[in-house]
């Protein structure tokens, strides 16, 4: 029986396969609607939130999964893949699918450790998860020297971009400091061939754009920002959860290194997009504990009441999110999260 399920199950999987990588889109819509049923269920069931967790994080996995398949088939169709690279442990690309699984799984567990273990139990897996992703950080940063990294460091594929024809893009393609991409001369298309667009690059197929090399401050003020989380729970632990200092304390490293970085010229612009959604979300933290409790949340209340009740038909939607934002603001809305 055995013998026989896994002929079977590998036909299945690479049918499954070849439907991914012929029908993306069909694939976005249905990644999709898996998430929105988790966002449907939360609050309307016993144990909501940790089933609609589970499925959220289901979805960011199956999205993940489905991003490599599309990658895959467009690398084998145009890029060599560097099978020695792909092959080492901790390679670049596994340590940021390692940091990336854990982003998409954290929350889940972290809620599954309260109900097993209690509040203890979630603060000392909230402590190992960050340690870990952590160490994992810096050892991309000072190890293989990639700087300024997303979070999760694998984004979301632009799939669309993926089906383009890469046969002759890149091969014979320049990339420019600012980021442009050209064609050399004896590289173009027939003239009836030619499509007029800027040819992709190489990034779009997962290798990613080398940004400028940073400096040791530059370095440093991108460590104070890894390791903000682990200095934040560090404070917590001794002034306590509900004190001023950790927030000024992790505001405070956030800012700094920010403005550290922001201080290189001739970053790539992924680098620069990086940066933009740090400042960003400089301004979650207003519904971060403990200003959310004390200046934030009596406001957010009065404006969502005074929206529910002028907008039709948006009450359905907004009464779940009003009862459930306190236990949601704790559970989203970290400060030891990068």
């Amino acid at each position: 029986m055995e013998n026989l399920s896994i002929p079977t199950f590998r036909i299945l999987y690479k049918h499954y396969v070849n439907w991914v990588s012929a029908h993306p889109e069909r694939t976005t819509d249905l990644e999709a609607s898996i998430k929105w049923i988790s966002y449907f269920l939360a609050g309307r069931i016993n144990n909501s939130t940790l089933l609609s967790e589970l499925i959220y994080s289901m979805s960011n996995f199956m999205m993940l999964f489905n991003d490599q398949i599309i990658l895959s088939t467009a690398k084998t169709n145009s890029v060599p893949v560097n099978d020695k690279e792909k092959k080492k442990l901790f390679s670049s690309e596994n340590i940021k699918r390692f940091i990336t699984t854990v982003d998409y799984v954290e929350v889940f567990v972290e809620i599954s450790a309260k109900k097993l273990w209690g509040t203890k139990g979630r603060w000392i897996i909230i402590v190992l998860l960050q340690t870990v992703k952590c160490m994992a950080r810096l050892y991309l940063l000072h190890v293989h020297k990639l700087h300024i990294l997303e979070s999760p460091p694998i984004q979301p594929l632009d799939r669309k971009s993926v089906g383009l024809n890469f046969d002759d893009a890149l091969d014979g393609v320049i990339t420019l400091p600012s980021g442009r991409t050209i064609r050399k001369m004896d590289h173009a298309p027939p003239l009836n061939q030619r499509t007029w667009k800027a040819p992709p690059r190489v990034d779009r197929l997962g290798g990613g754009i080398p940004g400028r090399t940073l400096s040791d401050k530059h370095i440093v003020a991108e460590t104070m920002y890894i390791m903000k989380p682990i200095v934040h729970l560090g404070s917590m632990c001794i002034f306590g959860e509900k004190s001023w200092k950790p927030w000024l304390i992790s505001i405070t490293i956030e800012y700094i290194s920010l403005q550290r970085l922001k201080s290189l010229k001739n970053l790539s612009p992924q680098q620069r997009l990086v940066l933009s959604k740090r400042s960003l979300h400089l301004a979650m933290y207003i519904v971060r504990s403990p200003f959310f409790e004390n200046y934030s949340e009596k406001h957010i209340r009065l404006f969502l009441h005074w929206f529910v009740n002028s907008v039709p038909l948006v009450g359905p939607l907004m009464r779940p999110f009003l009862e459930y934002m306190k236990q949601w603001q704790e559970t989203y809305f970290y400060l030891w999260s990068v």
